[in-house]
């Protein structure tokens, strides 16, 4: 079960580096659906999930968020890590 804060917080995040809406904010937004998620802005994205979050993605973490609902997984999953280290 996914944290309603984490998900809030990720959304949060998602709208500042997008520039979007947080209503705008779906589980399958994606690089494709969102002309404002280029390459540059998912390196920003990454940098601002890790300091938001107080967690450092793996490279395979940052490729695989790739959506809001891929991103709030690794996140969820780096956090549940971070608390049993």
């Amino acid at each position: 079960m996914v944290d309603e804060s984490v998900s809030g917080r990720l959304k949060e995040i998602f709208s500042v580096v997008l520039e979007i809406p947080v209503d705008d904010i779906r589980p399958e937004l994606s690089p494709d659906s969102s002309e404002k998620w280029d390459s540059l802005r998912h390196i920003h994205l990454v940098s601002a999930i890790d300091e938001g979050f107080g967690i450092s993605l793996t490279f395979e973490q940052q490729m695989e968020a790739l959506t809001f609902d891929l991103a709030l997984e690794v996140v969820t999953e780096s956090l549940g890590a971070k608390s049993r280290t």
